[in-house]
């Protein structure tokens, strides 16, 4: 028998856990492609956010650098 995560599928029937692994990988991939897109909004508007703050920053407060 062949084990994963959903169910026990019988040796009998091979062709029917390899469609079912094939579809867990190609939802797998859709949900990588999802999180990567959500992960690159984020990062903009995390950099939108940073540049606002700095924005309200007071010039005379500023450390200098170097």
């Amino acid at each position: 028998m062949l084990l994963n995560s959903m169910q026990v599928v019988p040796r009998s029937q091979p062709e029917e856990g390899f469609s079912l692994l094939q579809r867990t990988i190609e939802e797998l991939n859709r949900n990588t492609v999802v999180l990567i897109a959500e992960a690159g909004k984020l990062i903009q508007g995390s950099k939108q956010l940073s540049d606002v703050l700095k924005s309200f920053e007071d010039p005379s407060t500023k450390r200098k650098m170097g």
